[in-house]
């Protein structure tokens, strides 16, 4: 969902459904969340047919989706999301990442859940990654705990996005919150207490 515009896409049934939903019950019920494969069709775009840009952007997209290129011709993308190189065929994690950076504006910022193998993956992701690196989008790396999100147990991260302050930065802030959880049948959960901590460390910066 991409708050500074109330614009959404998402291609499951379910999770498009609880996405509207979501806004709803966060009073934003005029937001649109469009059903549908965002790296195929993304439906959010301007007249002149490239891909409209936000304020802010958040994503949490398929782990290592496989099928990310099905239907997407990746080397001639319309929309250039892919000039700095094209994601291995088999893991979409980049092609993802590589969205939201296209949609988001000169002076945007945003957030995006990823496995923590975005971090140290080689061959195509890593020279994609040095490219965002150097670039200076990358604000911040917060560690999630292990087996946080249904359907996969492997630990999580949250990339901070920032391209306004880009220029002028000289490194990441990295928050470790890998232990803070509680223990919730099969899965783990945040308590408000880490999700607290979290914020407050990472908006102080703190690096007690």
């Amino acid at each position: 969902t991409r708050r500074s515009s109330d614009l959404g896409q998402e291609m499951d049934n379910a999770t498009s459904a609880l996405a509207r939903m979501n806004m709803i019950l966060h009073n934003n019920a005029t937001a649109k969340i469009w059903k549908g494969n965002t790296l195929v069709d993304p439906q959010w775009k301007e007249a002149n047919g490239q891909l409209k840009t936000f304020d802010f952007a958040v994503a949490n997209p398929p782990f290592s989706n496989k099928n990310w290129t099905s239907g997407l011709d990746a080397e001639h993308d319309p929309f250039d999301r892919f000039n700095w190189g094209v994601p291995p065929e088999k893991n979409g994690d980049y092609a993802f990442l590589l969205h939201i950076l296209a949609s988001m504006k000169a002076t945007g910022s945003g957030a995006v859940i990823l496995p923590h193998g975005v971090l140290f993956r080689g061959n195509a992701e890593s020279k994609l990654r040095e490219k965002i690196l150097k670039r200076g989008y990358i604000k911040g790396i917060i560690g999630l705990p292990a087996n946080l999100f249904y359907g996969t147990g492997i630990p999580a991260c949250i990339l901070v996005l920032d391209k306004e302050n880009a220029t002028a930065r000289k490194g990441i802030f990295m928050v470790d919150a890998s232990k803070g959880f509680r223990k919730d049948g099969p899965k783990n959960r945040l308590r408000e207490q880490d999700i607290h901590r979290i914020v407050d460390t990472f908006l102080r910066q703190d690096e007690s």
